[in-house]
């Protein structure tokens, strides 16, 4: 990790102030979406959902760095260190599951042959992870959170939506859909591909 990168994890962490189990709680988010889309990725030969993983195992890079400062910061005396030893092992554990997931998109970024045994296992699960990103001219923008899971012909789990280089992995129900939004869904393929469609309208 570059000097200036590592100046830029310290400043944010101290101007957002952010906790140790608001970070333990968002590498958790971040390796169980990571998990998905690689397997999806692997099943649909999909190099796009492949680069989301490897952006996100950068994300993971940088909260595993901000927890280190923050157990360091908290810390003061020897037996507080010893209880914080935990804390530094579960975001190494989440590290290790992101890794793996960076490990399965590198089959697909590398064009690796998968054997069709794999794929087979892949296609049996009842639903698919994917991503988009809303158009100008989508008629999901300005639908709610709420109204697409519960659209009849479309309707999807939204696992995260990031907006302005910003993930958020909690949505609530009436957030709206915003242009250039990306989102992460999970449901049905047929649905999801629907939904794909109304994001990108004409394509």
């Amino acid at each position: 990790m570059e000097m200036y990168e590592v100046d830029e994890i310290v400043e944010e962490l101290l101007k957002e102030k952010k906790g140790v189990k608001e970070t333990i709680t968002e590498m958790k988010n971040i390796s169980e979406l990571m998990v998905d889309l690689a397997y999806s990725a692997l099943l649909f030969s999909n190099d796009r959902l492949a680069e989301e993983v490897h952006e996100l195992e950068e994300e993971m890079n940088k909260l595993r760095f901000q927890i280190e400062i923050s157990t360091m910061l908290a810390a003061r005396s020897t037996d507080q260190a010893i209880k914080l030893e935990g804390i530094l092992h579960v975001a190494a554990a989440a590290e290790r599951i992101s890794n793996a997931a960076k490990e399965l998109a590198e089959v697909v970024l590398r064009d690796i042959e998968v054997h069709p045994a794999l794929k087979a296992a892949l296609e049996e699960a009842d639903e698919v992870v994917d991503k988009f990103i809303i158009g100008s001219g989508s008629k999901l923008v300005g639908k709610t959170v709420q109204g697409l899971i519960e659209d009849p012909e479309c309707g999807v789990d939204i696992i995260s939506i990031k907006r302005k280089g910003k993930w958020m992995f909690k949505v609530h129900d009436n957030e709206k859909i915003q242009i250039k939004d990306t989102v992460i869904v999970t449901g049905f393929n047929e649905r999801v591909e629907k939904l794909k469609s109304l994001a990108h309208p004409g394509k």
